[in-house]
């Protein structure tokens, strides 16, 4: 054995602070045991925020996102979310587009106090909107 001093590696696990998921508020759904759990807690705030009118603040898939949501709608037993994400880890959206969340992997949801901007062209027609539960105003 030699006299030198063995070489130790550090792990760090906290997690950096992150801006918005601070101001984000805990909703019931992030501790929601089952889906089916998180899903009802989910489409309440969710149906609150296209009722006034109002952007969301949610975690999905580990990335904060500040959305607008504009349709609620049931397909194949799951309940989802089409919004347009207007920011993602605090930063503005590279692009602005309208995209599909399941509502069971939604979690940290809060309402925020911006308006939220309606989607032009958002067509119910389509098929993939099976069950629409909610729709925006097109105020």
């Amino acid at each position: 054995m030699t006299d030198r001093p063995r070489k130790t590696l550090r792990l760090n696990m906290s997690r950096p602070s992150n801006e918005a998921q601070s101001e984000a508020i805990s909703s019931p759904a992030f501790t929601a045991k089952s889906s089916e759990e998180k899903e009802g807690v989910a489409l309440a705030l969710l149906t609150q925020a296209t009722k006034q009118g109002l952007s969301v603040k949610w975690a999905y898939n580990g990335t904060m996102m500040e959305a607008d949501p504009q349709v609620i709608y049931r397909r194949k037993d799951s309940l989802y979310c089409d919004a347009v994400v207007t920011q993602r880890d605090g930063t503005p959206a590279s692009e602005l587009k309208l995209g599909s969340f399941r509502l069971s992997g939604l979690q940290t949801i809060a309402l925020v106090g911006r308006k939220l901007t309606p989607w032009p062209s958002l067509d119910l027609s389509e098929a993939r909107y099976g069950v629409v539960l909610t729709v925006r105003d097109e105020a």
